[in-house]
C-alpha cells in the first residue's frame, strides 16, 4: 500500500538569500536548500539562514551537539549526523531557529518503495539489497582549440597552450570543466560543470527509450559534456535511472534526480533554475516529474514527447494484436492504406516499430530485461517467483500487486473496443472487415501470450493509476512552469514518436476549456533518422535550455518560446492559432493510434472505457440483422462511450506520494 503524503511545495528547492534584517522586526528562520528536509541523504545538508541580526555569528547545532559545518556559496553545510531524524538549531546573537531533518542513506530509497532486484557491475546475480556502491571519482577536461573537442587534463592549475575561454557574467575563464562520477540511489551519475565560473543554474538530463533492465544500465541521449551549455556557464548532472531505457519507472526517475541534484547543490552551491531536457522516454520522465514531485524542476523541454508511459501501453498492446491479425489470411487481405487506418497511423509502419521496439515490455521472460539478467533468475513457468521483465513488474510499487498470483497489476483492458471504428465510418474498410477484425484480435494474457479473449483488469487497479499520477493529467507545477514541446515530423518515415501525441499533452494541460499558457509547441521536418528519434539525440538541447532560462530570469514568456513552426522554405510561423489552420496545419498533419481510430478522443487517457449499448445508426453505414447479430456477439457488454471517463479515472490524490515502508519513510 502507498503513503499518500500531501505536501507544499512553494520554496521547498527555490533559491537561497541570506538577509539580514533586525531581530524585531523579523523572525531568524533555517531553512533546508538542497532537497526537502524528510528527504536529505548521505548525512549532510546544505542550510540557508534568513533574517539573522545583523553581524552577528550564527553558530549551528545537530540534537543539542555541536554540528560540524562549512561555508558553501553563501550558506552552510552541515554534516556530520547519521541516517534517521534530526533537529538543526542556527543560534546568532541570542536568536534561535531550528529545522527538522530525515536522512536516509545514499543507496536509496526514499519514497519509490521497496528495492527491485538489481544486477550491479560485475555481480553474477541481481539483489534487492545491493548498493552497487562505488568510489567517487572527479576528473578535468578542457576544450581544446586544436580539436575542438574536451581533452582529458591531468591538472586543472596548469592547461595546455590551446585551451579554448568563454565568458560568463563579464567574466573570462578557460573553458576546463570538472566531470564527476558516482553511484547515487544505486545509479551511476554523473554532473560537469566549469571550473572558475556557474551561472547558477543546473540542467538536469533525461534519457529515451523504455526498458525494464534491473541493472544498473547506462545513459541513452545524454551527454553532460554539452560543449554549449557548459561554455555558457550552466552545470549539467543525469545519471542512468533517469535513462527510461535502464529504468522505465518515472517515480525512481523523480527519485534519483531528487538526489542527485541535492549532491549538486551540496558540492557546487543552489541553483537559480533547474531546467529539465530530454526527449521520448526523457520527455516522459521532465512530464511526470513536474506533475507528481513538483519543485524538482523549474522547466521542462521535452522532445518528441509521449505523455506518459501507462497511458501510451494500450495502444502499443494493440499494435501487438494488430499486427497478429494482420498475419492471418483475412488480415493479409488488406491493403497498406487499410491497415494504416486501422492502426490510426500515416502508416502501419509506425505500429510495426512499435511491436519490434517495446511490444516486449509485456513479456515476463526476460527479452526486455536487457539481456544482463541470468536465465536462472528470470520468471518461466517452472520459476514463478523468479523476476519477471514486464513494464508493469517493474513498476510494481507504484500499480499494486495482485495477491492471488503475486503479479503486478496489469492495467490492460481492451473490452468494448472497435478496432478499425473510424475507418469504416470513413468507407475505408467494410462492415464484414470491420466484424472479422474484432471477432479475432482477442488479447494478450498475463505471461504476453495471444489469447482469444480480450484483456481486462478491474476498476479498482485503474483507479489506483488515476489517483497516484500515473497517468498524465496536468497536476502539480504542470500548468505553472515554463514548457516547449518539440515536434520533429516523422509520421512519414514511419516513426512511433508521432505528432498526435503532443496534442494529447496539450489537451491534457487544458483546463475548463483553457489551453495553459505556460506549454508551446515548436514544430520541424524530421532529419529521417529514427535511430536519433529512439535514442533521443535528435537535437541539442542548448537552444531550448536558452529560451526557458530567459523565460525563468525574466519571468515573461519570449516571443521565441511561442507556438511556432518552419514552413516549407525554412522560415518560422509563430504566434496563437498557428495549428488550426494554415502551414503549420496543413505541413504537419495529425492522425492518432489504435485507440483514437477505435473512437478514442486525442486526449487518450481513457485506460478501461466505460460502455454503453450498441448505436447501429453510430457506423456510416447500413448493418444487416446478420451484421448486428454478430456485432452484439462481439460485444456483449456494450461498445465504449469515448465521451464519458474512463472507468476509476479520478483526479490525482496528492502529490508527493510516498510508496515507501521504510523507517524513516515520511
Amino acid at each position: 500500500m502507498f503513503a499518500v503524503v500531501c505536501t507544499t511545495v512553494a520554496g521547498v528547492l527555490g533559491v537561497p538569500t541570506l538577509q539580514s534584517a533586525s531581530a524585531q522586526s523579523t523572525t531568524m528562520k533555517v531553512k533546508v536548500l538542497s532537497t526537502r528536509p524528510q528527504y536529505v541523504t548521505g548525512g549532510n545538508v546544505l542550510v540557508g539562514v534568513r533574517h539573522a541580526p545583523k553581524g552577528k555569528h550564527i553558530s549551528f547545532e545537530v540534537d543539542g551537539h555541536d554540528a560540524t559545518i562549512a561555508p558553501l556559496a553563501g550558506n552552510w553545510l552541515v554534516a556530520g549526523f547519521g541516517q534517521g531524524k534530526h533537529t538543526i538549531k542556527a543560534t546568532a546573537g541570542g536568536h534561535t531557529a531550528s529545522v527538522k531533518i530525515v536522512d536516509h542513506p545514499t543507496s536509496g530509497p526514499l519514497f519509490s518503495g521497496p528495492h527491485l532486484p538489481l544486477l550491479c557491475p560485475g555481480a553474477k546475480t541481481a539483489s534487492a539489497t545491493a548498493t552497487c556502491a562505488a568510489p567517487t571519482q572527479v576528473n578535468y577536461v578542457y576544450r581544446s582549440t586544436t580539436s575542438n573537442t574536451f581533452q582529458p587534463l591531468a591538472d586543472p592549475a596548469n592547461p595546455p597552450p590551446d585551451v579554448a575561454s568563454t565568458t560568463i557574467a563579464g567574466k573570462t575563464v578557460p573553458l576546463i570543466v570538472r566531470v564527476e562520477r558516482g553511484v547515487i540511489n544505486r545509479s551511476p551519475y554523473s554532473f560537469a560543470s566549469l571550473t572558475g565560473a556557474w551561472n547558477r543554474r543546473l540542467v538536469y538530463l533525461f534519457g529515451g527509450g523504455c526498458g525494464t533492465s534491473y541493472s544498473t544500465g547506462s545513459t541513452l541521449g545524454t551527454n553532460v559534456l554539452d560543449p554549449e551549455l557548459l561554455a555558457s556557464g550552466y552545470a549539467v548532472a543525469t545519471a542512468n535511472f533517469n535513462t527510461f531505457q535502464t529504468s522505465c519507472n518515472d517515480v525512481l526517475s523523480a527519485e534519483t534526480a531528487l538526489m542527485v541534484k541535492e549532491h549538486v547543490i551540496e558540492t557546487l552551491g543552489a541553483p537559480r533554475f533547474t531546467i529539465g531536457a530530454g526527449a521520448s522516454g526523457g520527455a516522459i520522465q521532465q512530464l511526470m516529474i513536474a506533475q507528481n514531485y513538483p519543485g524538482i524542476l523549474d522547466a521542462l523541454s521535452p522532445v518528441i514527447p509521449f505523455p506518459d508511459a501507462l497511458s501510451i501501453a494500450p495502444g502499443v498492446t494493440d499494435c501487438g494484436l494488430l499486427d497478429h491479425y494482420f498475419a492471418s489470411p483475412q488480415g493479409a487481405a488488406l491493403t497498406n492504406a487499410q491497415r494504416a487506418a486501422i492502426t490510426g497511423y500515416l502508416t502501419d509502419a509506425s505500429c510495426n516499430l512499435w511491436v519490434s521496439s517495446f511490444l516486449n515490455t509485456i513479456d515476463p521472460r526476460g527479452s526486455s530485461c536487457d539481456g544482463k539478467i541470468p536465465r536462472s533468475q528470470i520468471y518461466s513457468t517452472s520459476n514463478r517467483t523468479g523476476i519477471r521483465c514486464t513494464l508493469q513488474d517493474f513498476n510494481r510499487n507504484l500499480v499494486g500487486i495482485d495477491k492471488s498470483s503475486g503479479f503486478a497489476n496489469r492495467p490492460l483492458d481492451n473490452v468494448g473496443v472497435q478496432y478499425g471504428l473510424v475507418a469504416l465510418q470513413h468507407h475505408q474498410i467494410t462492415v464484414d472487415q470491420f466484424l472479422d477484425l474484432n471477432e479475432r484480435v482477442g488479447g494478450f494474457d498475463i505471461d504476453g501470450h495471444f489469447q482469444a479473449q480480450r484483456e481486462t483488469a478491474p476498476a479498482a487497479d485503474f483507479r489506483r493509476l488515476y489517483q497516484t499520477g500515473r497517468v498524465l493529467s496536468g497536476g502539480g507545477s504542470l500548468r505553472k512552469i515554463p514548457i516547449i514541446t518539440v515536434n520533429f515530423y516523422s509520421d512519414p518515415i514511419g516513426d512511433i514518436h508521432t505528432r498526435v501525441r503532443l496534442f494529447t499533452i496539450r489537451d491534457r494541460l487544458t483546463k475548463h476549456g483553457k489551453v495553459a499558457s505556460n506549454e508551446t509547441i515548436w514544430s520541424r521536418p524530421s532529419n529521417g533518422s529514427i535511430v536519433q528519434a529512439l535514442t533521443g539525440t535528435v537535437v541539442d538541447p542548448a537552444s531550448l535550455v536558452k529560451v526557458l532560462d530567459q523565460w525563468l530570469t525574466t519571468k515573461h514568456q519570449p516571443a521565441a518560446a511561442q507556438d511556432n513552426c518552419t514552413d516549407a522554405k525554412g522560415a518560422i510561423i509563430a504566434g496563437p492559432g498557428i495549428y488550426e489552420s494554415g502551414p503549420c496545419h496543413d505541413l504537419y498533419k495529425v492522425y492518432g493510434d489504435p485507440r483514437i481510430a477505435a473512437g478514442a478522443p486525442v486526449i487518450n487517457d481513457r485506460l478501461r472505457c466505460k460502455r454503453v449499448k450498441i448505436d447501429p445508426s453510430s457506423y456510416g453505414t447500413t448493418l444487416s440483422s446478420a451484421q448486428l447479430t454478430r456485432l452484439e456477439k462481439v460485444f456483449p457488454q456494450g461498445v465504449c462511450d469515448w465521451k464519458a471517463k474512463g472507468v476509476g479515472q479520478v483526479p490525482l490524490a496528492a502529490t508527493w506520494i510516498n510508496y515507501g515502508k521504510g523507517r524513516f519513510a515520511a
